[in-house]
């Protein structure tokens, strides 16, 4: 009696299948990481944006200058690499200010793939006035 398995049940099987399951488990990490990352993004963003129209605000309503309101909300998001449209940004005769952000998302597959790209980039339009 030989000890030796048959010819062809060396454990391709089990090798075969366990590489569908961890290549299958990879791609669903991959789709859950830039799921999350998105998520997370738009919260930042819709954040950030409120920190630039209370920022911008407060300025014009101490300076009455649309310039230097405009600089204070950009000085607010341009360390984290957002941007915020210059020809979204108005001020109405109340003092209430409207600008909209663009913040651009790291993803690992989102931002490679050309059809999905769009959802990389999460634009938030906010309005409000100065606190008090």
């Amino acid at each position: 009696m030989s000890l030796c398995s048959p010819a062809g049940e060396r454990g391709d099987v089990v090798l075969g299948w366990l590489t569908k399951v961890v290549a299958t488990l990879a791609v669903l990490g991959l789709m859950g990481f830039d799921a999350v990352s998105l998520g997370a993004a738009h919260f930042r963003a819709e954040d950030r944006a409120q920190q630039a129209v209370r920022a911008a605000a407060e300025n014009f309503n101490s300076t009455k200058n649309l310039q230097q309101a405009y600089d204070a909300a950009l000085g607010e998001v341009l360390d984290t690499g957002d941007t915020i449209d210059p020809a979204s940004f108005t001020i109405s005769p109340q003092g209430a200010v409207t600008l909209t952000l663009r913040h651009e998302t790291a993803t690992l597959l989102v931002e490679k793939i050309p059809p999905l790209r769009g959802y990389a980039v999460v634009d938030r339009t906010v309005t409000g006035r100065p606190l008090g």
